[in-house]
């Protein structure tokens, strides 16, 4: 495979950094939420959560900006049309949930009145204190990252169904690595 078959290496990089930041901190949360407020260090773990959510949200803007400004190779012709169209949507569908995730993260707490950090700085806050907001954002923030999951996953089984089943051209995986 030609490097002008795989995507650009900060495109790669950017992938598989955002990927396993997001499962690392859908993985937190699930955690946080289980423990006990009697456990030293459970708002620890929330305030590192919501470092890693705002990082992710520049992250992502920082990827679309790269993906926006590079040669990103074309899916194989022999590829079933469907499958490009597909494959084309689940992307922008990871796009739109890697944003909605951490942005109704932020706006839950941030409609709750409670800080959102950035490690060791303070975002700034777009909207007044509102617990009924605060109370929407929270389901949305707690529903929605199943959804980003099974996109993952379908997303993931693709990859591995192109590499393993269909024919060579269409290891697409291979791009990415």
């Amino acid at each position: 495979m030609s490097n002008s078959d795989k995507y650009p290496v900060l495109m790669r990089l950017m992938h598989w950094t955002v990927g396993l930041l997001i499962l690392g901190i859908i993985g937190a949360g699930w955690y946080m939420v289980g423990l006990e407020d009697s456990v030293s260090y459970k708002y620890d773990i929330y305030h590192w959560h919501k470092s890693f959510g705002v990082l992710v949200i520049f992250l992502l803007f920082a990827r679309l900006v790269i993906r926006w400004a590079s040669k990103v190779p074309k899916l194989p012709d022999s590829m079933p049309a469907y499958q490009r169209k597909l494959g084309t949507l689940v992307h922008w569908l990871l796009y739109l949930f890697m944003f909605l995730v951490p942005v109704s993260g932020y706006l839950m707490s941030d409609a709750g009145g409670r800080d959102v950090p950035l490690f060791n700085l303070v975002m700034p806050s777009f909207l007044e204190k509102n617990q009924d907001l605060a109370s929407f954002f929270h389901e949305v923030h707690h529903t929605i990252p199943y959804i980003l999951l099974g996109i993952v996953v379908l997303h993931t089984l693709a990859a591995i169904k192109h590499r393993y089943f269909d024919k060579p051209e269409h290891d697409v995986l291979r791009r990415m690595l």
